[in-house]
This record gives C-alpha cells, structure tokens and sequence, in this order.
C-alpha cells in the first residue's frame, strides 16, 4: 500500500536525490511526490552528494557504493534509503520486495500450464538469490522441482565473457526437459536465455519460455522474441521513499523494518504468450476461456467448444493444469480487471462488463473474496496483486 504524506508535509523541503544506481523510474516517482508538495529536488550525475550541500533530507540508493555512504554520513537529517543490501547501516529503509518477485514469476508460468522450470542468475548476489529462493519455494508447494543455473559457480578460472556464457547456456538449456520455463533474475540475463534457445532452435515460448524482471522497454520491445517482465513498480518506490522521508522530515519515528513495495505486474510479450499443456482438450479449452473469458460463458459452453463430457475435461485439468476450468476462468477475468482499473480510469460498472463479470456487483463480491478489498480501494491502492 502507498504511503500517505504526512498531514503537516515539509511543503518548500530542499531535498537531495543520491543514487548509487540511477533509475529513471525511481527519479520519476521522487519527481512526482516533489511537484505535488512543493519541494526542490536537488540530483546530479557527477557530484551525487554536492560538497557543500545543506538541506532538510535525503533520499538514496546505497547498495554497495561504501563512498557514497561515507560522503552522506555527514549529514545530520532525515535519510532513507531505497536498496535492502546494506542491514548494516543503521538507515530507514524502503525497497522492492523481491520475494514476492519470485512468487509472481513462479505463478505466471504455473497459469500456463508449465511443469519444468529453471532460473537463471548471473551473480549470485542478494536481490537474484531472494528472487530464485523465492521461485523455488512457491514451485515446491506444487511439487515442482527447479533447476538454477548460475554462471558465477561455472566460471572457475575462465574469463568473464559473454561468448563463454552463451556457449554454457546453450548446453545447459538442450539438456533440461521441455517445455521449459525459465525465470532470468533481470531482463539482461533473460536476453542471454532468448539467445541461447534461438541457438538449439527451440521455439519460443513453445518450448522454451522466457521471463525477466525491470520491464526495461528498450531490451524487451527490441528482440526478435519480444520478452515478458515484471515491472518491479520502481518508480512507486520513488514516490513512497519520498512520502516516507516526507513523513521523517515532519517529525515522525523512523521505522525500525525495511517496508516491501510489491511489484507492480508482469507486463507479457511474445516470450510466455503460450499454453504448455500436453493434453490437447485442456489446452484447447484453456485458449477457448483466454479468448472469451469478457463474454458471459460458462462451463457447458466449454464442454461443447472441446467436444468433451463435463467429467472427463474436469478429470483431464485436475492431472494437467494448477486449477478447475470454472476458476481458472474467474482468474482471468479478476486480473484482467484488475489491469484496467490499475490503468484506465473506465467506471467500474464498465469494467465488470467488459471483463465477463456483467455487474459492479458481481465484481465486487469478488474483490473482496480473492483480494480483500473493493475495486475503488485496490484502485487507490495502486498495485497489481499476482
């Protein structure tokens, strides 16, 4: 949930933005909070924290950057820091939550149907291991097994180079079972997957489907296969880091744990846009509910489309899919609400229509059973729930 401002906001702050890594998104999160509250934001690529800088707060990005912090110690007021890799560093701290990262990548190849799985990470570093443990863990209330490939345990003695993954990815990705869904811990590694599956000529997302994190539009609209990523929802980091420090600034305690944003959606392409199941009437019968899932079908309209009975196609998804036809229509038709109220600003009589639950009444009863709350408040809410 977003952060409120406090009631007596620091309206005129004189804000510093110290980013260890630059995100456009975070910066236009802090942009956005900074307009509405009247506060001047001071950023600059080449001197982060300006030597003779004095102002009310700060808001930054540390990781890793020891001189970064070195140079921000200094400073006596308000700080909050956006990364979760330094516990060390007694600041308060809000960040992308990476386990719920994982959870939403393990249920969106769960959704179509996949039963082998590997992730990959190049480093093993804090934010790619909670992602894969995360992964593995939601695969394993399902029984699932997954297979990590780790570059870094691979390289021995060799030379970090793009040409020696790509060779040992090849390999690795021949000899795991297909179809395959892969979870790459950033859009980065998800290209070097792409790649090395065009190499064996596996057909993606057929055989090999491929899914990466930040939803960097420049990498994943730019290939052959366009790739599928969740949208880390950085630049709501941004905004609430700033509504956070805003709240610090007004006098308020500090929080003494690190406060999780969730990400905000997978944003889907070419690269996962299949069903991976080998039953031809359950798959067809899942394209058949993905097509028409905004009209007010039911299961007999189902049955007859697959030309099956009633009984056999409900035994056929208990040993073929993660959900019975009934729910896993209802599935699609409460995320696809749940994209147009996160994204349009249709009335929500309108989108009930448009999204096969034909009254505000019936979508609303659903809300509250599948997500807690009520469209108007998921909608001030402002983030896509897997």
């Amino acid at each position: 949930m977003s952060i409120q401002a406090h009631s007596t906001s620091r309206r005129g702050a004189h804000v510093l933005l110290a980013l260890g890594w630059y995100y456009s998104e975070i910066h236009r999160g802090v942009a956005r909070f900074a307009r509405d509250h009247g506060w001047h934001v001071t950023f600059d690529f080449d001197e982060v924290v300006p030597r003779d800088w004095r102002g009310d707060g700060v808001i930054t990005l540390l990781g890793a950057q020891e001189q970064l912090w070195r140079m921000l110690k200094r400073f006596r007021g308000p700080m909050v820091d956006l990364s979760e890799s330094r516990p060390d560093i007694p600041l308060p701290r809000l960040t992308m939550d990476n386990g719920a990262i994982g959870r939403m990548a393990a249920h969106h190849f769960l959704d179509r149907g996949f039963r082998h799985f590997a992730f990959l990470h190049r480093w093993e570093l804090g934010v790619s291991k909670r992602r894969r443990d995360a992964f593995v863990d939601e695969l394993a209330k399902q029984e699932l097994d997954c297979n990590v490939l780790s570059w870094e345990g691979q390289r021995g003695r060799r030379a970090d180079s793009r040409i020696q993954r790509h060779r040992w990815l090849v390999r690795r990705l021949a000899d795991l079972p297909k179809p395959l869904a892969v979870f790459a811990s950033r859009d980065i590694e998800a290209v070097e997957v792409i790649e090395a599956a065009m190499a064996i000529d596996a057909i993606i997302p057929d055989e090999i489907a491929v899914l990466g994190v930040d939803n960097t539009e420049t990498i994943c609209d730019c290939l052959q296969t366009p790739l599928s990523s969740i949208d880390n929802n950085l630049e709501q980091i941004g905004y609430d880091g700033a509504a956070l420090l805003d709240r610090l600034m007004a006098g308020e305690t500090p929080p003494t744990e690190t406060i999780y944003v969730p990400p905000s959606r997978v944003v889907e392409r070419r690269s996962t846009d299949g069903i991976a199941v080998p039953h031809l009437q359950v798959a067809a019968a899942l394209r058949y509910l993905q097509e028409n899932a905004h009209l007010p079908i039911s299961m007999l309209d189902v049955v007859r489309e697959v030309d099956m009975s009633r009984s056999g196609l409900e035994k056929a998804f208990r040993e073929h899919f993660v959900r019975p036809p009934m729910e896993e229509l209802r599935r699609i038709r409460l995320l696809r609400a749940q994209e147009m109220l996160l994204q349009s600003n249709e009335k929500i009589v309108n989108i009930a229509r448009q999204t096969g639950f034909e009254t505000s009444q019936n979508l609303c009863r659903v809300f509250r059973q599948n997500i807690g709350m009520t469209p108007k408040e998921y909608r001030q809410q402002g983030t896509l729930t897997a």
